[in-house]
């Protein structure tokens, strides 16, 4: 009689021990996925910070050089003077090598009615300063070092007689709308910058940030 009640507790034992596994191991993969949840929500928020930082910087510089450009109705000539073959960095004036040609983008205008100037077709925002230098402002430049050939990518040439090569400006836009730009009789600009990322689900979405400003004549 001793010897079988030993043997019904041993057995209530091993099986309690299994139930207690088996809980164990549920709670263990429970806080693992509630690890993987929070790791996969810290790394998104890491991004837009990342995202929003990049943007602030590049709508930034942007707003920098709007403001100190010119409203200019019906320009003479109607093609900017800096940029036809061979304008930019005169001997004289700016380290060699001497008048180089700026890289128009496919698509260009020929002619402008004013600046600043917002061209649909070659995704381009152009404007002069108040020294007459003009700068451009490129959605989607094709590019051998920016990602998916320069799709996501937003490119400056600087309104400077010495620059004549467009530099990077911001990249991880959005490739469907990461720039876009109105601009009122006034001479206001408004932009809306999109930049694309993924979510903890791996899904697209999209921060924007936008802002409008006023050249100062």
């Amino acid at each position: 009689m001793c010897g079988r009640n030993q043997g019904q507790q041993r057995g209530f034992t091993l099986i309690e021990m299994l139930i207690s596994m088996s809980m164990g191991l549920m709670i263990v993969g429970g806080i693992s996925m509630i690890f993987m949840s929070n790791s996969n929500v810290s790394r998104v928020i890491s991004s837009q910070t990342e995202i929003m930082g990049d943007l602030y910087l590049a709508s930034h510089l942007m707003q920098a050089d709007l403001r100190e450009s010119i409203v200019v109705t019906a320009p003479v000539p109607s093609f900017p003077a800096d940029l036809v073959s061979g304008a930019r960095k005169p001997t004289g004036v700016c380290a060699s090598p001497n008048n180089k040609s700026v890289s128009l983008p496919t698509n260009y205008p020929a002619s402008f009615p004013s600046y600043p100037y917002w061209d649909a077709t070659s995704k381009t925002l152009t404007y002069q300063d108040m020294d007459g230098h003009t700068g451009i402002i490129q959605y989607q430049r094709p590019s051998s070092t920016c990602p998916n050939n320069g799709a996501g990518c937003i490119s400056w040439l600087r309104p400077d007689i010495c620059a004549w090569k467009f530099e990077e400006l911001i990249r991880g836009m959005d490739e469907a709308n990461g720039l876009a730009i109105t601009i009122s009789t006034t001479g206001e600009v408004n932009v809306v910058l999109t930049a694309a990322y993924d979510n903890e689900q791996h899904q697209s979405r999209t921060l924007s940030l936008s802002f409008k400003t006023w050249p100062r004549n």
